[in-house]
C-alpha cells in the first residue's frame, strides 16, 4: 500500500490534474472563474481571510517548489543542507501560519454567515475543510522536522526529486516518514486530483485563457 500511495498515486494525481485542467480550459472556459461570495456579504472576515490566504498559499507553493525540488547543486554554493532545513522551518512556519489564519477566517465565514451558507454546496464545505487539514498537517510536519535529524528532512527531498526523475523505489525514502508528513502528502494528492473541479481552478485557468485570447483573439 505504501508503494502505491507514494510511488504510483503521484503520477495518477498528476495525470488527472493535467487532463482536468485541459478539459476545463478547452471545453468549459467560461465556467472557471470563482464565484465570489463577496457579492453575498462583503465583510471583514472575507477581506482579511482572502488576503491572508492568497498571500500565504503563494508563499507555501513556492516554498515547496524550492524546498522539495531544488537539486543540491543549485544551492550548495550558497547554503548548506542544514541551513536549508532551518530556512524551511522558519519560512514554512511563517507562511503556514499566515495561510492558516486566512483559511480559518474563510472557514468560519463559510459556516456562520447566513447568506454564504444559503449559497454554499457540499463541494464548498469539502474544499475548505481539506485545505484547512492540509495546512494543519503541514504545520505538524514542520514540528516533526524541528525534532528530527537532517537525514529525515533530506529524504523528503530525495523522494520528491525521485518522482520527477521517475526513479524506481523513490517511495522507500519516506517509508519511515512521520504520520503528519504522510497525511499532508496524501491530502496534497487529493487536492491535486480535485483541483480542476474546485474554485482554485481560476488560479491556473484565467491566466492561461488570457494568454490564449491575447495571441488568438476570439471571433
Amino acid at each position: 500500500m505504501h508503494t502505491f500511495l507514494f510511488q504510483y498515486l503521484p503520477y495518477i494525481a498528476g495525470t488527472l490534474f493535467i487532463c482536468g485542467v485541459t478539459y476545463r480550459i478547452a471545453a468549459q472556459g467560461n465556467t472557471v472563474q470563482a464565484y465570489s461570495s463577496q457579492f453575498l456579504s462583503n465583510d471583514s472576515l472575507l477581506k482579511w481571510g482572502s488576503n491572508l490566504f492568497h498571500v500565504g498559499i503563494i508563499l507555501v507553493f513556492f516554498g515547496h517548489i524550492f524546498g522539495l525540488l531544488a537539486p543540491e547543486w543549485s544551492y550548495d554554493w550558497l547554503i548548506t543542507n542544514e541551513q536549508k532545513r532551518q530556512l524551511a522551518i522558519v519560512m514554512g512556519s511563517g507562511a503556514g501560519l499566515i495561510t492558516l489564519a486566512g483559511i480559518s477566517m474563510l472557514t468560519l465565514r463559510r459556516f456562520t454567515n447566513r447568506n454564504v451558507v444559503a449559497n454554499s454546496n457540499f463541494g464548498d464545505y469539502l474544499f475548505v475543510v481539506i485545505i484547512f487539514l492540509q495546512i494543519v498537517t503541514g504545520l505538524m510536519g514542520t514540528v516533526e522536522t524541528i525534532n528530527s535529524d537532517l537525514d529525515h528532512y533530506m529524504n523528503l527531498d530525495r523522494w520528491a526529486q525521485g518522482l520527477f526523475t521517475f526513479l524506481p523505489g523513490a517511495s522507500d525514502y519516506i517509508a519511515d516518514a512521520s504520520l503528519p508528513h504522510k497525511i499532508h502528502i496524501l491530502l496534497g494528492f487529493l487536492l491535486v486530483i480535485i483541483f480542476p473541479f474546485t474554485k482554485l481552478m481560476h488560479m491556473v485557468a484565467i491566466p492561461v485563457i488570457y494568454i490564449i485570447d491575447f495571441f488568438i483573439p476570439r471571433k
